[in-house]
């Protein structure tokens, strides 16, 4: 699968001290970028839409509506998924309300099939609009 038909971009800008995220997403069957800045993340969707972001951490002010619109934006594809993965004990983990644009929320720990069935989800989504 090359970049322009779909990768997974997660954007952790923690990225050292959370490396169970990418322990998750390293044993998936689909080309993943692991982003550890915004700026970063927004170049690799300017060279290619993902299909899904994944945004980890508990910092939500980094997960600002701009972010999320800028990400949409540069990929041309409204069918990209976007959701975001926090820690069960973040006191913010319902703020989704509060981030339009967001497709959804995860909370850590994460099953390795229900990251896979979010994953062939919005490959699919991606292929059929």
């Amino acid at each position: 699968m090359t970049l322009t038909q779909g990768y997974i971009l997660v954007l952790d800008p923690e990225r050292c001290h959370h490396d169970d995220a990418h322990t998750l997403v390293t044993n998936l069957q689909y080309p993943v970028f692991v982003a550890s800045s915004t700026e970063q993340a927004v170049t690799r969707v300017s060279q290619g839409p993902p299909c899904l972001v994944i945004l980890v951490g508990n910092n939500f002010q980094a997960w600002s509506q701009p972010l999320v619109n800028q990400l949409r934006r540069y990929s041309h594809s409204p069918d990209m998924t976007i959701v975001a993965l926090t820690d069960s004990a973040s006191p913010q983990w319902n703020y989704s309300e509060e981030t339009p644009g967001v497709d959804g929320l995860l909370v850590q720990p994460l099953s390795m099939d229900i990251l896979r069935s979010l994953v062939e989800s919005a490959f699919a989504r991606s292929i059929c609009h």
